[in-house]
């Protein structure tokens, strides 16, 4: 398993690093200066003071003066006869030794100070050689001990160490309180996720005194987690349509298939005799037709589930209004019907997209359900129009289709659930006459699919008028489209949640 270190540790363990890095270049730098400014003090007092000492020590030497003070300058004498003459403090000397070769710095120029190794171990001493006017003694070297530069370099290092040990010390804690104080916003992320986890999906991470890049990614988080919580809701919502709509088709289903084998099993007992036989199977024919009414109607609401590609044409509203009314005629003359304006008794000629077999099978369920839920001698009107509707990009045109009937009409506290398949206002109502109460629940998925909406409302005087609103769509992309055999295929809308198979 592979050793992964926290992003606190990894995060302290940098700053450390940094700032053990930046100390490191500051001790650096503060030693090599002070090193250059004590080197070039020495050098200032070997050209100075050393000067001094050397001529003292030099007429000494001649007799011209009383001896030198003793100090822990180391003084060379050249000789041109041979014998170099050097001088320096007994105590001195103890102390810090002498120069090992003092001679090399003749080999330079005058006043150009050299370091040269000492006698004693690990000291070394800074020295220069001036001339001088005397023909017997040409050069004096004059030497000086850096023995207390090395210890007070070594304190300061010392003292530098110590003061970077601590500063280390005191920003490692420092940085990781800092470290978890900024991290405790994402350890709320991470409470909040792990009961997002254990399926609490209301929990949302908060974004106040957040900081600014936290805040965002906080705020990212609640709009996915929204997301997430709205796809699940309609995920359940969506299974319990499911499993609904099982129970509700198996239930239509079962009272035919009942009747059916009923019938079958009477018959081979003997129960149905002769003068009965075609009383019998006309009950099984009928019931049989009523299956597969359900049985297509359940198709029907299926393929438009899977959102299947409509044969979409340019076609004449009125036109397919007019045939319906001639058709429903055809059926029956008990029913008054006729094809109007939406705002006028002369209807106006509309050009729409649309599936002409689509629309037609709309106007067709909506006049059956004013065959079977109206008396007879109910008016029908058929309106057709269009209007202005408000949308987020503009006024859009809507082509509109209204069937007005003035029957009993519909109570408004079930004017919103009709459009629910296998709905009922009635209950009690036999399933014979009634339907399967997924006539409505066609218009609205058809309606959807055209990527508009059916609604249903009160029709002055009484009655019921459903309306089917279509948007016009006149874009020059909405011509015939040689690859598609002049007609143009549109993906239709997705369904709600309460038209879910």
């Amino acid at each position: 398993m592979r050793n992964e270190r926290s992003l606190t540790g990894r995060l302290v363990a940098l700053y450390i690093l940094v700032l053990t890095l930046a100390l490191g270049l500051v001790f650096m730098s503060t030693m090599t200066v002070m090193n250059r400014v004590l080197i070039n003090q020495v050098d200032s007092d070997l050209k100075l003071s050393g000067a001094t000492i050397a001529q003292q020590t030099f007429n000494a030497l001649a007799g011209t003066s009383a001896q030198v003070v003793p100090s822990p300058y180391f003084i060379y004498v050249q000789n041109e006869s041979g014998a170099d003459w050097h001088y320096m403090s007994p105590s001195m000397e103890e102390r810090y030794g002498t120069p090992a070769d003092v001679t090399v710095v003749f080999d330079g120029q005058p006043s150009d100070p050299q370091t040269i190794q000492g006698t004693h171990p690990n000291t070394s001493w800074r020295a220069i050689y001036l001339p001088t006017v005397s023909n017997q003694f040409p050069a004096v070297a004059i030497a000086y001990p850096l023995s207390d530069i090395e210890n007070t370099k070594t304190q300061m290092m010392l003292v530098l160490l110590v003061i970077a040990v601590v500063i280390v010390a005191l920003g490692a804690i420092l940085s990781y309180f800092i470290v978890q104080h900024s991290l405790k916003p994402l350890r709320i992320i991470e409470h909040t996720t792990r009961q997002i986890s254990h399926g609490d999906l209301t929990q949302r991470v908060p974004t106040e005194n957040m900081g600014i890049e936290v805040g965002h990614l906080a705020g990212s988080i609640n709009i996915m987690l929204g997301q997430i919580e709205s796809a699940m809701t309609a995920r359940a919502r969506s299974e319990n349509k499911v499993r609904q709509f099982v129970s509700d088709a198996s239930h239509e289903l079962r009272t035919p298939l009942a009747s059916v084998r009923g019938y079958a099993e009477l018959y081979r007992m003997g129960g149905i005799g002769p003068d009965k036989m075609d009383q019998a199977m006309d009950r099984i024919e009928s019931e049989a037709r009523r299956m597969g009414g359900l049985v297509e109607d359940l198709l029907q609401l299926a393929r438009l589930d899977e959102s299947r590609p409509l044969n979409i044409a340019p076609a004449n509203l009125t036109e397919l209004a007019e045939s319906a009314v001639f058709d429903f005629q055809a059926r029956t003359s008990d029913y008054p019907a006729k094809v109007t304006g939406l705002f006028s008794d002369e209807p106006e000629e509309v050009i729409a997209l649309v599936d002409r077999d689509k629309i037609t099978q709309v106007i067709t369920n909506l006049l059956t359900n004013v065959l079977q839920h109206t008396p007879s001698g109910t008016a029908v009107d058929i309106a057709v129009g269009t209007e202005q509707v408000r949308a987020v990009t503009g006024m859009v045109t809507m082509a509109v289709i209204e069937v007005r009937d003035h029957g009993p009409g519909i109570p408004p506290e079930n004017r919103e659930r009709v459009f629910e398949r296998f709905y009922r206002i009635d209950t009690s109502r036999s399933r014979a006459s009634g339907g399967s109460g997924l006539g409505l629940a066609i218009v609205h998925s058809i309606a959807q699919a055209h990527h508009g909406s059916a609604n249903i409302s009160e029709t002055p005087g009484g009655g019921t008028t459903v309306s089917l609103n279509f948007p016009i769509l006149n874009r020059n992309d909405d011509r015939a489209n040689p690859h598609t055999g002049g007609q143009r295929i549109v993906s239709p809308a997705s369904p709600k949640d309460d038209d879910l198979a």
